[in-house]
């Protein structure tokens, strides 16, 4: 074992006794590179230095220095073979979508954070997942329990990871997001696998303008209420990928629009993000809603796409 790998050595000198080098300092507390845990061309592994954690967009791993000495050290990582994934996530989609048509629970939950065109839901096949009922479900369609586990879809006693969400699939990157409907013992979640692009990228591609959000129920109040060019980072900080998108369009204009937070995160990730898509050449505007809200929580108050269309016109670099 190496030497500095001892547990009062920082993430970031481990990882430098280890061969790998940062490409990219976005200052502060945040530098990435290239996966050390996987192979790939652009640097998608990135370290906050202050939280003494990592997170790769690219294969989907994250934690901190446990992990990552676990994985780098002999520890193996499951492996989903690839004929199986597609065919495994599209019947897991359809099985939660079939569930939320049979969960009036469900069903008011989305009412109460404003979705509620059946037309939307349908398009972005927004389902529920009650628990434990998913693996048998897979595994009477062909797909074995190791398969389900290394897809994240149950955890390692084969209980449903996503029990009592509703869920959004992320079918561009084979995997699925999951939002509690009574609290539970966490409020959201992903599975552990990258979360791919820019959601709703295609769609919006056509746009001359952009509106960039964080979550899945920004998207939706936003596209129920006629903003076709709302694309979601899943997050409050772009991906390299996503970056990369962005950067492709430097003919639009980028309406910024994420959460603002009572403690200022949300604003400091859009101020963030404005700056370096200005700094790539892309005109990139920061809308700056009301203190404590985001667009979901904005429309499922009662705003309207006029109020909405106001914040846009107010947008400022």
């Amino acid at each position: 074992m190496n030497p500095r790998a001892g547990n009062d050595v920082s993430l970031i000198d481990y990882l430098l006794s280890r061969g790998w080098r940062p490409s990219r300092d976005y200052g502060r507390e945040e530098v990435a590179g290239l996966c050390p845990l996987h192979r790939e061309t652009r640097p998608s592994f990135y370290v906050n230095r202050r939280k003494q954690v990592f997170y790769c967009h690219g294969c989907g791993r994250g934690g901190g220095i446990r992990q990552i000495r676990r994985w780098l050290e002999g520890g193996a990582w499951p492996t989903v073979q690839p004929e199986d994934t597609a065919g495994m996530f599209e019947q897991t989609y359809g099985f939660f979508e079939r569930r939320l048509r049979g969960c009036p629970e469900a069903r008011d939950y989305l009412r109460q954070r404003g979705i509620y065109d059946p037309d939307l839901i349908v398009r972005m096949r927004i389902g529920y997942a009650p628990g434990a009922c998913l693996r048998a479900y897979l595994n009477r369609c062909g797909y074995r329990s190791a398969a389900l586990r290394s897809a994240g879809l149950v955890d390692a006693l084969g209980r449903d990871r996503l029990f009592r969400c509703v869920t959004f699939p992320l079918e561009e990157a084979a995997s699925l997001y999951g939002r509690s409907i009574d609290g539970g013992y966490w409020r959201h979640r992903f599975l552990p696998h990258s979360k791919g692009g820019l959601y709703g990228w295609r769609r919006a591609q056509s746009y001359r303008s952009l509106i960039v959000v964080e979550g899945l129920f920004d998207l939706a109040a936003l596209w129920q209420a006629g903003f076709p060019q709302a694309v979601a980072l899943l997050g409050s900080h772009a991906s390299p990928e996503q970056m990369a998108q962005l950067e492709q369009r430097r003919s639009a204009r980028v309406h910024v629009c994420l959460d603002a937070d009572a403690n200022g995160a949300g604003q400091l990730a859009a101020q963030t993000l404005s700056e370096r898509l200005r700094h790539a050449g892309v005109e990139a505007l920061r809308v700056a809603l009301p203190a404590g809200y985001d667009p979901a929580s904005l429309f499922a108050a009662g705003a309207s796409a006029q109020d909405f269309h106001r914040w846009l016109e107010r947008a400022r670099p």
